[in-house]
């Protein structure tokens, strides 16, 4: 996902394309050759990330490391674990899981067995009959949590 952020410099605010190296930010601000420190007031499509903590060189590493991850994993990330920048760098994306449109415990067991075809033994029906407490158990032991979006799984 492309990260546009919108940085401010003395009462000014301009929409960068990020990663942006700290002499390009300088010149888009006018400052050709001069060290800046600018704030993040926002990123575009990451609404609820804690700019404030952000810096130039934080930016840059969240915008590549975000590069080809789906927006929908990383707002998730955000909504289900934490806005801080610093957790969103250190994620581990590739172990994360996003099922759309999966909004409650029956759905999600539901979805498991009759859609992904989980296989469980006669014991796990008779206890499982109810895919609310399917989906309840499951999403209690992968620590999942249910997002704007859906069913949202982060290890």
């Amino acid at each position: 996902m492309d990260l546009m952020a919108l940085v401010v410099y003395k009462g000014i605010a301009i929409r960068v394309l990020l990663p942006i190296s700290s002499e390009e930010l300088a010149e888009r601000f006018g400052y050709e050759g001069q060290e800046i420190e600018v704030t993040f007031d926002s990123i575009e499509g990451l609404p609820d990330l804690d700019c404030e903590r952000l810096n130039l060189d934080l930016a840059n590493e969240l915008a590549e490391k975000l590069e080809n991850v789906d927006e929908d994993i990383v707002l998730s990330f955000i909504e289900s674990n934490s806005s801080d920048p610093r957790n969103l760098l250190n994620a581990e994306f590739d172990d994360c899981w996003f099922y759309p449109d999966i909004t409650t415990d029956r759905e999600l067991g539901e979805y498991l067995v009759d859609d992904m075809g989980v296989e469980l033994s006669r014991e796990q029906l008779e206890r499982y009959l109810d895919y609310e407490k399917y989906g309840r158990d499951v999403r209690l032991s992968e620590g999942g949590s249910f997002v704007d979006k859906g069913y949202f799984v982060s290890r």
